[in-house]
C-alpha cells in the first residue's frame, strides 16, 4: 500500500470513527431540521397558490384564504422565505376592499356575512400588512362595539329583539367548526383587533367593551381545544395574571394525544389544524422548542404532510355557509378548510426555525 492510499485509509477510518461517535440525537436533530425547511417551503407554496385562486374567483374576503396563508407568509419570511410583497398587497388590497365596499351599512350595524369572526380576521389581515387606520377600520371597530353581546341587530329590514343585558362576548354568526366554533377565539381576536385599530375617538367605548368582554371570560369554561388555544393567545396579547396563564398552557399540552398531535374536540382523532395551530400559539407565546410536546408536533405534522405540500382536514359541518366551489386546491370538499390547516402547519414549523 502506497502512502498516499496509507493517508486516504487513515481519513476515511476518523470520518466513521467519528460518524459512530457522533449522538444519535445530533444525527436526527440535523435531518428534523432538513425536513421542516422542506416541509415549510412546500405547505407555503400551496397556500400562496391558493389564496392567489381564489382572488380569480371571488371578490369576497375569506378567513381561510387571506388572512391564514399572509400569516404563513410572513413567517415564512421571517425565517427567510422570500416574501412576494405584491402577493402579499394583493391580499391585503382584497381584504380592504371588500369592507370597504360596506362602510355605511357597518356605520349602521347591518349583518355583514360571518358576523364579528369575519370582521375581526379582516382586522388581522390588514394588520398582517402594516394596514393603517382609515375610514374602512374605523367602521369595521364601530360595527364590532354595535355587536357586542350578539350575533346581529337585524335580519335585512326586520329589527330582532334584543336582551335587555348584553354580556361582554362576541360571536360569529355561523359557527362553522373549527375556524368559527369558539366564542373564546371570537371574543379575544376582536378584542385585539379593537386595541390595534379603535381611533382616538373610540378609545372609550373599548375600553368600556375590553372591560365587559374580559368580565364574560373571566367566567367562561374552557371546553375544548380552541377555547384553551385562544384563552392562551388572548393572556399573552391583551395580559393577565401570570398564574392564568400557565395553567391554561399547562391545559393546552395537557390535551396532546399519543401521536403527537391535537383534536378539535376530545371525540374526534388529532387533526392538522389544530396540530398547526396549537404548535404556532405554543411557540409564539414562549414554550422551547426543544419541549417533548414540540417535539411530537412537530413529528406529527411531518408525517401527515401530503406529496403535494398540504394537510388534509375534513370538513364536518352540516351547514356551509359558504356554497362549494372547486379552487384548484387539493381535497376536494375539504380543501377550504384544509388550506388553513396548511397555512397553521407552515406557521408553526416555522417557529423551529433560526430567524433571519
Amino acid at each position: 500500500m502506497t502512502g498516499i492510499q496509507e493517508d486516504s485509509m487513515k481519513h476515511t477510518l476518523a470520518f466513521l470513527s467519528a460518524l459512530l461517535l457522533t449522538p444519535l440525537a445530533a444525527i436526527q436533530a440535523a435531518e428534523a431540521t432538513n425536513s421542516v425547511e422542506s416541509a415549510t417551503q412546500r405547505g407555503l407554496a400551496r397556500v400562496m397558490q391558493a389564496a392567489s385562486r381564489w382572488q380569480t374567483h371571488k371578490t369576497c374576503f375569506s378567513c381561510h384564504h387571506q388572512t391564514l396563508p399572509m400569516l404563513a407568509a410572513l413567517e415564512g419570511a421571517r425565517v427567510g422565505i422570500p416574501l412576494d410583497k405584491a402577493w402579499l398587497k394583493s391580499q391585503a388590497d382584497t381584504t380592504l376592499k371588500y369592507f370597504e365596499d360596506r362602510i355605511e351599512s357597518m356605520d349602521d350595524g347591518d349583518h355583514v356575512p360571518g358576523g364579528a369572526a369575519t370582521v375581526a380576521f379582516g382586522l388581522w389581515a390588514l394588520d398582517l400588512d402594516h394596514r393603517p387606520s382609515d375610514k374602512t377600520t374605523t367602521s369595521m371597530v364601530t360595527y364590532l362595539l354595535k355587536i357586542q353581546g350578539v350575533t346581529r341587530l337585524r335580519d335585512g329590514s326586520k329589527e330582532i329583539p334584543l336582551p335587555e343585558a348584553r354580556d361582554g362576548h362576541w360571536q360569529a354568526s355561523c359557527r362553522r367548526a373549527p375556524m368559527q366554533a369558539s366564542l373564546i377565539g371570537d371574543t379575544v381576536l376582536v378584542l385585539i383587533g379593537l386595541e390595534k385599530y379603535g381611533t382616538k375617538e373610540q378609545r372609550s367605548l373599548v375600553a368600556g367593551a375590553r372591560t365587559k368582554a374580559e368580565q364574560w371570560l373571566a367566567n367562561t369554561p374552557l371546553r375544548d381545544q380552541q377555547d384553551r388555544l385562544w384563552r392562551l393567545w388572548g393572556l399573552h396579547h391583551l395580559g393577565g395574571a401570570e398564574a392564568l396563564k400557565q395553567n391554561t398552557l399547562a391545559a393546552v399540552i395537557a390535551a396532546q394525544r399519543d401521536d403527537g398531535g391535537w383534536a378539535e374536540t376530545k371525540d374526534r382523532e388529532s387533526d392538522a389544524y389544530s396540530t398547526g395551530q396549537t404548535l404556532f400559539m405554543l411557540l409564539k407565546t414562549g414554550t422551547a422548542a426543544e419541549h417533548p410536546a414540540i417535539v411530537r408536533a412537530r413529528d406529527y405534522l411531518l408525517k401527515t404532510q401530503r406529496a403535494d405540500g398540504s394537510w388534509l382536514a375534513e370538513s364536518h359541518v352540516k351547514f356551509k355557509a359558504q356554497p362549494y366551489f372547486d379552487n384548484g386546491d387539493p381535497h376536494g370538499e375539504h380543501q377550504f378548510l384544509s388550506i388553513a390547516a396548511t397555512a397553521w402547519a407552515v406557521a408553526g414549523l416555522a417557529q423551529l426555525r433560526p430567524a433571519k
